[in-house]
């Protein structure tokens, strides 16, 4: 697991990359520097061979022995004592045309320097020639052959050398320098290039510890973030993200099963008494029909119940899908209208339809889900309301909103309960609202439907006189999904 590891494998690569950039930096610098050395070796050598080739055309050539192929043992000694006024320590030779040696500094005791045969093919041609020789003892020499011309003909070869050992001797401690230093600097910084790996992986491994703790009873955990804008701090928001959106699922799930169960937990009972009963003394078949049809009558509520808890699992996890179309207003109230009073007849409620309008109100939506939406009030209003009672649907524009209300005379319902209308199976008074029915998921199914369709919805309501139910939507519907951002 350690050599599998990406700070193992980051740290490796580090040190690689790092031993590489040292290895070609100390080669470029020890290259570099050898050249420079060299060229300025190079540029004093030519100086020298142009100043003493100066002097032998003065001395010799022009005024003393302009016939003489030889020179004189004066002018070698005049060589001597020049080259000593400018204290030169370098090697210098004087050849004539053939190659053979004239004169020769005092430095050079027990050998002379070689003509090769390179550097008399270039003195032909009148070209200087650098080479470096290292057979005449332990330190190489930087030896420049330089032709004397005289009237377009080579009369002479100055040949100046120059001991390499300083430059050797240099260019040696660089190379001790680089080979102790460079694997010591290597060793620190790859120390460093571990450390830091560390630290720029201690998100991940955060996240790995979160994560082999997290179980279906710890999903609230989340990773700490410290710096939000390098890439590690994105990836931990993002891991909290996602278990944010897992635990909003899983509470989602667990709702729905304790929702569930709770509500499905009364019509089994029921038609599993009823079922017993029938089953030990039911007898008479119009007894057992009766059974059936109460049956009948649990079931379409446990139907109800599932359907509904559905609905809103959907809404809630953003799955409702609406079927978005420009419909009239007006229309789907009369509709309501109609339904409200068939409903209400039973209670001698008179239903009324209020259009605040002066023109047919068009809005975009899901039909159907805004039929359900409003049939749900109405159905409550006429739940809730006494006997000889009123219940109002009305419809106003305000602003670029559709305002429908549902106004009823009932028995209106207490401030304290109010804030808690929408929660799921919430009961103002339990006994009464299983006597009236209803999966007492109506109301949460309209704020769902009002809140798809960015509306709202409010409460008006005085225990004693009535209540009234107030949807607000946008006319232009809901912004869609792709476009959200940008709205």
């Amino acid at each position: 697991m350690f050599f599998r590891s990406i700070r193992f494998h980051l740290s490796l690569w580090y040190a690689l990359t790092l031993a590489a950039v040292l290895a070609a930096s100390g080669f470029f610098w020890h290259y570099y520097l050898a050249k420079e050395m060299r060229s300025r070796i190079d540029d004093k050598l030519r100086i020298i061979a142009g100043d003493v080739a100066s002097f032998h055309l003065t001395t010799h050539f022009e005024h003393l022995f302009p016939h003489e192929t030889h020179p004189p043992e004066e002018h070698c000694q005049g060589l001597e004592d020049f080259v000593r006024r400018h204290n030169w320590g370098e090697y210098i030779q004087m050849l004539n045309a053939q190659g053979s040696i004239s004169c020769a500094t005092s430095n050079m005791k027990g050998f002379h320097l070689p003509l090769t045969k390179l550097a008399l093919q270039s003195a032909s041609q009148g070209k200087p020639y650098f080479e470096t020789i290292r057979t005449l003892g332990p330190a190489p020499i930087r030896l420049l052959t330089y032709p004397i011309i005289v009237d377009g003909e080579i009369t002479d070869l100055v040949q100046v050398g120059q001991d390499l050992s300083a430059m050797e001797n240099a260019l040696e401690r660089l190379r001790l320098m680089l080979l102790i230093f460079s694997p010591l600097a290597l060793a620190f910084l790859t120390f460093g290039g571990w450390f830091l790996a560390g630290r720029l992986l201690e998100p991940v491994v955060q996240i790995t510890r979160t994560a082999r703790r997290i179980n279906a009873e710890s999903l609230g955990k989340r990773i700490p973030v410290e710096d939000t804008q390098d890439e590690l701090g994105q990836l931990a928001e993002t891991f909290n993200s996602m278990l944010a959106r897992l635990e909003d699922s899983f509470n989602r799930t667990k709702q729905f099963t304790a929702d569930a169960s709770h509500e499905l937990r009364t019509p089994l009972a029921i038609l599993k008494g009823e079922t017993e009963v029938a089953l030990r003394w039911g007898k008479d078949p119009e007894e057992l029909r009766q059974t059936l049809v109460s049956n009948l009558e649990e079931i379409d509520r446990m139907g109800h119940i599932i359907e509904d808890l559905l609905l809103l699992a959907k809404s809630e996890a953003g799955e409702l899908r609406l079927d978005i179309r420009e419909f009239s207003l007006g229309d789907l109230l009369q509709d309501l209208y109609l339904q409200g009073k068939t409903l209400g007849e039973p209670k001698n409620i008179d239903i009324s339809l209020r259009l605040q309008v002066t023109e047919d109100i068009r809005l975009k939506g899901d039909q159907f889900q805004l039929h359900r939406l409003m049939l749900n009030l109405v159905n409550n209003a006429i739940k809730y309301t006494p006997e000889n009672g009123r219940v109002e649907i009305r419809l106003a524009v305000e602003g670029s909103e559709a305002v429908l209300a549902v106004a009823d005379s009932g028995i209106g319902i207490a401030a304290e309960h109010l804030p808690h209308l929408f929660e799921r199976f919430y009961r103002v008074d339990e006994a009464r609202n299983r006597a009236v029915g209803g999966t007492g998921l109506g109301l949460a199914i309209v704020k769902s439907i009002a809140e798809a369709h960015e509306g709202r919805v409010e409460i008006e309501s005085t225990p004693g006189k009535g209540s009234v139910f107030t949807v607000r939507l946008p006319l232009a519907g809901p912004t869609p999904k792709g476009k959200k951002g940008a709205r």
